[in-house]
């Protein structure tokens, strides 16, 4: 692998594993501080908004401004508003400051990515978006590392986290690499294209799972009795699940019917949900294994199985989409499914938002468990009517943090198919 492509890795690193670390922190601060998870619900759709944006927006931004001053910008406001969380402190403010952020780091992200792609080898790029997949995955395992290091202190650490976008600069600035020069835009906007039903709703349960999930899921063990330090390793389990599942997940798509992948993604993110609401209010006792051993073991195995169901769907989705699109239409089509994915990741948070005020704790579950009901019936559907292509793209991670990276995915999937 270049070199070069070392000082972007570990830039990106930094920016997830600060961003990951701060979504924990507010689902538990706002439990201890007695906020609902409405409130967290809504802070998180907030900064989807603004991480949509900002994927969409970034291409132009970098093409106008020039590479290394939108990166810069961009982690100086990411920079400010981590400030902002900790001299502010009410559900509405934070909703604002997430929204900033969310724009922020989709820009950060997205300029990288463009120079990850830039400088990657064309015959190498296909493993160089894996391997960043990767760096990502164990950026977001990583930032739990703080909570099980300074535990209930952890909410102190805030600043060290703008640091660490700061640093991300820094490291930009002094790469070897030389910055990509953008070509003009063509004034033309890419037409929405999903040749795949299963594939374009898959792509909108992915968002809408994970994104309310990784929001929700810390408020939701804090207010059920679980400390700072366990709600770390739970978190970790689920990012960890990701990263055991996405290779062995791709491969299989690869070999059967990637409805029969997605169907059997979607089942697990079912019972798991439906197994923690029937636990309720005894997971901190099951976790501690105060409800015996069986109980405990199952207890941190159900957040491995979560992100081993959740996290890949979004991938099985686009080697699907690619798989029926017709030639030259894979940029078109990868836009569109992170459109989905965006759109998923500020419906399901809102989602949680408003049925909370009804089911109370258990919106997070029973929303997850529906949408993915959902795209178990499409996915059967379309397994009646329609025949599985004959021939398969190659699955490969995407990291759905930028329309470069995801685009980039859709044109290796048909070059190696052509």
């Amino acid at each position: 692998m270049p070199k070069q492509l070392s000082a972007l890795f570990l830039a990106s690193f930094l920016v997830n594993l600060a961003n990951a670390a701060i979504s924990t922190m507010l689902g538990i601060l706002i439990a201890n501080e007695g906020g609902s998870q409405g409130d967290v619900s809504f802070i998180a759709a907030a900064y989807s908004i603004g991480f949509g944006v900002g994927c969409f927006a970034a291409p132009n931004l970098a093409r106008r401004s020039g590479v290394i001053r939108t990166y810069a910008a961009a982690a100086a406001i990411a920079t400010i508003t981590i400030i902002g969380l900790e001299a502010l402190d009410n559900t509405f403010s934070w909703a604002a400051l997430r929204f900033v952020m969310g724009a922020s780091i989709a820009t950060v992200l997205a300029v990288s990515d463009t120079w990850i792609n830039h400088d990657a080898p064309k015959d190498r790029r296909g493993q160089v978006i894996a391997l960043y997949s990767i760096i990502l995955g164990l950026a977001s395992i990583g930032s739990q590392v703080v909570f099980l290091w300074m535990g209930s202190d952890a909410e102190s650490l805030i600043l060290y986290f703008a640091a660490l976008m700061n640093i991300s600069v820094a490291v930009i600035a002094v790469t070897k690499s030389e910055q990509p020069v953008l070509p003009p835009s063509t004034g033309t906007k890419a037409a929405l294209n999903i040749p795949s039903p299963t594939a374009g709703v898959g792509a909108f349960v992915s968002g809408f799972s994970v994104t309310s999930t990784i929001s929700v899921l810390p408020f939701y063990l804090t207010s059920h009795g679980l400390s700072v330090s366990l709600v770390a390793i739970v978190i970790m389990l689920l990012y960890g699940g990701r990263l055991f599942a996405q290779w062995p997940v791709g491969i299989l798509s690869d070999r059967v019917d990637r409805r029969l992948v997605i169907i059997s993604l979607a089942i697990p993110a079912i019972l798991v949900m439906i197994a923690t609401a029937v636990i309720g209010d005894g997971e901190g006792r099951a976790f501690t294994g105060a409800q015996g051993s069986v109980v405990q073991i199952f207890a941190f195995l159900s957040p491995v199985l979560l992100g081993a169901a959740i996290f890949p769907l979004y991938s099985v989705s686009s080697a699907l989409a690619f798989d029926r699109a017709a030639d030259g239409t894979t940029t078109e089509v990868s836009s569109t499914l992170l459109l989905l994915y965006s759109i998923g990741s500020v419906v399901g948070p809102t989602t949680v938002m408003i049925t909370s005020s009804v089911i109370g704790d258990y919106a997070l579950q029973g929303c997850v468990a529906a949408v993915n009901l959902v795209l178990i019936a499409v996915a059967l559907l379309r397994l009646s009517r329609i025949q599985a292509p004959e021939e398969h793209s190659p699955s490969i991670p995407i990291p759905e943090n930028s329309l470069k990276m995801v685009q980039q995915a859709g044109k290796i999937s048909e070059e190696e198919t052509s």
